[in-house]
């Protein structure tokens, strides 16, 4: 299905009902088009249902079994799974709030001085602060070499995960057939981004080593990790350090993905930008810049972070899931070996629950009240708001981190800005597009470089925030006074 699966998806969807079988290969793909069989299938029997399709690509050859997002259900798989999970669980999430404040309000500065590179703007913003939470470095420009080698590892990442991409992850017993090995180059590509990899994420652990051992290490999470017990937990070093940058890759692309794809949204729907303007300037004012502290009274807001994780969502292709049994769901037989794929394409652009999904239209959720993972917890499917970050126990831990990250930044946006169309040289209207076909080709459904005008609305909204960014500086961000849930003393339990 490749680039068409989206299209495909959804039609599949309508034609068939609540579940679906395709077949690539030699494996059985089984769709799951509700949030009741969601419910039922991945997140009551997640005990067979959250393990991973042998990845021979993506798993063995490109990450040398390290990843743990590729990593079959396994003491290993646990054993990160924990770690990570400390390092993301909701009050670990609201002790992040000062950086995500404070590269927040550099973001606002950069799109006032140079708003023609939002798109990189927003892509610093987010590998910034996740580099932050993990080794305790600030990346003030997005032009680095720290970006570009992250970034270098996102492009490779992409290429080895598109599903299709690879023979290889069709057909797994080619990968134990010599033959193959002489028509195609899949392993040694594969064994290459796998080196380059490997040499990224060891030039962040080992720099980290050496501060420590010199005293000078940053507060981080990553510091607290080095001095744990974690070779008694069964990690060798490469291991490690592949941790720390699992969570670089989950963190520095997704959250500038969907910020730019609410400006897509909002390009699209005019009466949204002006439907946030209002509310803002209700419940904030013009004196000041909306905070975390303002969530509850802003649902415009709050519906426009649900709706831009329903429209498009990061993980084009979702989830995996790998039933390790044989199992049943009314009447449907769901074999041992199969893959269970939660459709989010079907699930989220019915027109039953969502009418005119194609359209970003934020007040399908005005009165949603449950916050994302709140809505995970609901014994009621029909109160999932959307299943961007899939379900089970290969749930995306990063979602409260990555909600309160949209919240912020889009309200400030909201707040501080104008967001109209680019003009032509003959003062017209350049068109963004806002279907799929807008999307770039691959896994991620990030929007294609587009252009647009971001204006301050006014020189007081211009003031506020340059003081504030000002303010901030001298102030200076404290990583000591964050206490990082996943830290040593937690990891030694």
């Amino acid at each position: 299905m490749q680039d068409d699966l989206a299209t495909n998806a959804i039609k599949w969807t309508r034609e068939y009902g609540e579940i679906y079988r395709t077949r690539t290969g030699t494996t059985d793909w089984i769709w799951l088009n509700s949030g009741e069989a969601i419910k039922e299938i991945i997140d009551r029997k997640s005990a067979i249902y959250f393990s991973r399709l042998l990845n021979s690509m993506g798993f063995e050859a490109a990450s040398g079994g390290k990843r743990v997002v590729f990593m079959p259900r396994g003491k290993q798989w646990r054993t990160i799974r924990g770690i990570i999970h400390k390092l993301l669980t909701p009050k670990a999430a609201k002790s992040y709030a000062p950086i995500q404040s404070f590269e927040a309000k550099q973001l606002s500065v950069d799109l006032l001085d140079t708003p023609q590179d939002f798109y990189m703007h927003n892509r610093r913003y987010t590998a910034s602060l996740i580099l932050q939470i993990t080794y305790g470095r600030r990346l003030p420009k997005f032009e680095c070499d720290e970006i570009q080698k992250i970034f270098d590892v996102l492009i490779r990442f992409g290429q080895i995960r598109r599903p299709g991409q690879w023979l290889v992850d069709s057909f797994p017993s080619l990968a134990n057939f010599p033959p193959f090995d002489l028509v195609s180059n899949w392993r040694q590509f594969g064994k290459e981004c796998h080196l380059k990899d490997s040499k990224v994420w060891m030039e962040f652990w080992k720099q980290i080593c050496a501060e420590i051992e010199a005293g000078t290490a940053p507060h981080s999470f990553g510091k607290g990790f080095v001095n744990s017990n974690w070779a008694e937990k069964g990690l060798d070093e490469l291991q490690a350090a592949y941790v720390l940058g699992t969570m670089i890759e989950a963190g520095s692309e997704t959250t500038s993905v969907q910020l730019n794809n609410t400006l897509v949204g909002i390009l699209s729907r005019g009466q949204v930008l002006k439907a946030a303007h209002e509310e803002l300037d209700r419940v904030v004012g013009s004196s000041r810049t909306p905070t975390f502290d303002d969530e509850p009274n802003l649902p415009y807001i709050r519906a426009m972070v649900k709706e831009v994780n329903r429209w498009r969502f990061v993980n084009k292709f979702g989830t995996n899931h790998y039933a390790t049994e044989d199992g049943w769901y009314k009447g449907y037989f769901i074999p041992k070996g199969a893959v269970v794929m939660i459709n989010i394409w079907g699930l989220q652009y019915d027109p039953k629950r969502f009418p005119e999904p194609e359209k970003y239209e934020p007040m399908r959720y005005y009165n949603h009240k449950l916050s994302a993972a709140e809505s995970v917890a609901a014994a009621d499917p029909n109160l999932r708001d959307h299943w961007s970050y899939g379900g089970g126990r290969r749930i995306c831990p990063g979602m409260h981190v990555a909600e309160r990250s949209l919240f912020l930044n889009i309200a400030r946006l909201m707040w501080g800005f104008d967001v109209t169309h680019a003009k032509d040289e003959n003062g017209i209207d350049i068109p963004v597009d806002a279907t799929f076909g807008g999307m770039v080709p691959g896994a991620t459904a990030a929007p294609r470089p587009f252009k647009c005008n971001i204006r301050v609305r006014s020189p007081k909204h211009e003031k506020v925030l340059r003081k504030e960014w000002i303010d901030g500086q001298a102030e200076g961000l404290k990583l000591e006074d964050i206490s990082f849930e996943g830290a040593e003393e937690d990891m030694k339990a």
